[in-house]
């Protein structure tokens, strides 16, 4: 049998193997939040109080509050799709929430708020991992709420624009 700081090392290298996670960066409201991501809109210092804006406003809309959160960690991604039981998730929400922050086609989003973040609260407010709710296809008030704010590509500000169609799910679906 190994000695003992063999099996820690194996122990260590098994957790990380499994997806194990690491501290948070910051915290919102007691949410812990880890960011891997080069995004340009990930290492700014407003980033904590834009999450919390946009949490805020997914929050409201789906008539939830942050004890909904408690407990979870947010993981901004720099990953094309984020490890989900769905594939090819750009979002995903397990009692963590995980979300990338690159859009399929456009490549590298400019704010958090044109992340699923707003998508990936409601499955921790109502859960419905089918999308039957009709919420999921009318986003309009949220966008209304986080619109006009300014976002960051490699080349300096840029035009938060959202794509409330990165929120929305076809019902019945995963």
């Amino acid at each position: 049998m190994p000695g003992r700081g063999v099996r820690l090392a194996i122990l260590s290298a098994a957790l990380a193997a499994c997806g194990a996670e690491r501290e948070p960066d910051f915290f919102v409201r007691g949410v812990g939040v880890i960011v891997e991501s080069a995004a340009p809109f990930a290492s700014r210092a407003d980033l904590p109080g834009r999450i919390e804006e946009t949490a805020d406003a997914a929050l409201a809309y789906w008539g939830g509050s942050w004890t909904h959160l408690e407990g979870a960690t947010i993981s901004l991604l720099d990953s094309q799709y984020v490890p989900c039981s769905a594939p090819h998730a750009i979002g995903c929400y397990d009692g963590d929430i995980r979300v990338s922050t690159r859009d399929p086609s456009l490549g590298t989003w400019h704010c958090v708020e044109q992340t699923a973040l707003v998508h990936e609260v409601g499955h921790a407010v109502i859960g419905d991992p089918e999308h039957r709710d009709p919420r999921w296809m009318d986003f309009e008030a949220v966008a209304a709420r986080l619109g006009g704010r300014t976002g960051w590509a490699s080349e300096g500000e840029v035009h938060c624009t959202l794509y409330p169609s990165v929120w929305r799910h076809l019902h019945g679906r995963r």
